[in-house]
């Protein structure tokens, strides 16, 4: 079976559906399967390349509006491929227009990875154009059940959404090294440090963040990722007098991510807008042994890290909730320690790669079945 994940970018750009994207394809070549990626190029110009067995068609960008890559070819290219099943991966409104107006032949599987949040005019026009992409698809896959619940465009088809949950492949963490700590200063590597990973933008709360470090004097931060507001976030530690706490590593390698994550103590995950949908990183830190703590939201955050199972979740914005959760995590390591065991087995049992892959086969299996006889999976 040839199956031809379309999105917006693929790695080495690096982001949470592009991970998933990533997972999945490289996990469905080892499968069996033939993969091949349609996405966007971050130049006028088109490439072709595989990578770990995936063909990744790398299209020209014209523009970007509104963050969505604007590709000209892609609708001659989603015409021009031949394929058993299209995979569609959301949000991408103008990736749906070209969808639409391939009109392929071949079934439709959409991955809902979150609804359309912030941007008022894009976001009703948006969500308008994948529902129609949407009811076209023959299944929609959302990553957890509060994906579903949450989501107004899902609510509107129930009888196509069907729950797999995000995949990781636990062996490149916890196999990292753990030594990653050797350039931070020595109170960092006697005493631990908390983690963050993630863009510097404004839902990912890492404001917050800052405020709460400030009241929890025991705690140490090591800040991994850039983005627009990276300037304004170090002249706030500074402010409040973090220098010495808080360490902004920006962007760093993932071999150098995955060796972080087993030199932390916790990963935090403070957002404060449903724009987080999932948090991949979480997967990546529980996968490392690592307990999260992570922030309430009406989005699939909150069903990863389970409060007092694999971490503590803490209402978004409430900066004395935040920092009593980082104060017992540093104060009671033990405690913190049998929270990221339990993480390491939920990745196990729930997010395996290899079992995420084998749903996800299966469902591509029923859904060219039906196809083939001229019905729709649900």
């Amino acid at each position: 079976m040839h199956v031809v994940h379309v999105g917006k970018y693929y790695s080495p750009y690096r982001g949470g559906i592009e991970t998933v994207v990533e997972q999945l394809s490289r996990g469905m070549v080892r499968h069996g399967l033939q993969v091949s990626v349609v996405v966007s190029n971050d130049a006028r110009s088109s490439v072709t390349e595989t990578r770990d067995g995936v063909r990744v068609i790398r299209l020209a960008r014209a523009a970007v509006v509104k963050s969505q890559p604007l590709n000209l070819r892609l609708v001659a290219t989603l015409r021009e491929l031949r394929c058993d099943l299209l995979h569609f991966h959301t949000p991408n409104p103008i990736g749906a227009l070209g969808v639409l107006a391939a009109r392929p032949r071949q079934p439709i599987v959409v991955s809902h990875h979150s609804d359309i949040v912030r941007q008022r005019f894009l976001r009703r026009l948006g969500t308008e154009v994948q529902s129609m992409l949407y009811g076209r698809a023959a299944c929609i896959v959302a990553a957890t059940p509060r994906h579903v619940e949450y989501s107004p465009l899902l609510q509107r088809h129930l009888e196509r959404c069907r729950v797999i949950h995000y995949p990781i492949d636990a062996s490149l963490y916890s196999s990292a090294p753990g030594d990653a700590d050797q350039e931070l200063p020595d109170a960092f590597r006697s005493r631990g440090f908390a983690l963050f990973v993630g863009r510097l933008v404004y839902y990912k709360g890492v404001a917050v963040l800052l405020e709460a470090m400030a009241v929890a004097p025991n705690a140490r931060l090591v800040v991994v990722g850039s983005g627009p507001l990276e300037g304004a976030l170090i002249a706030q530690a500074r402010a409040l007098g973090l220098e010495k706490r808080v360490i902004f590593l920006g962007e760093v390698s993932e071999l150098l991510l995955r060796a972080l994550y087993q030199c932390s103590r916790f990963l935090i995950l403070p957002s404060v807008e449903p724009s987080e949908a999932f948090g991949m990183v979480q997967l990546e830190a529980m996968a490392s042994g690592r307990a999260v703590v992570s922030t309430d939201l009406r989005s699939g955050v909150p069903y990863v890290n389970q409060h007092e199972h694999t971490g503590l979740v803490v209402a978004p914005r409430d900066v004395a909730a935040l920092a009593a959760a980082i104060r017992k995590f540093f104060d009671d390591p033990d405690y913190c320690s049998r929270l990221g065991q339990n993480a390491v087995e939920r990745v196990r049992r729930e997010f395996d790669l290899g079992q995420v892959v084998s749903q996800h086969a299966s469902l591509y299996e029923e859904v060219c079945g039906r196809h083939a006889l001229g019905g729709r999976a649900s």
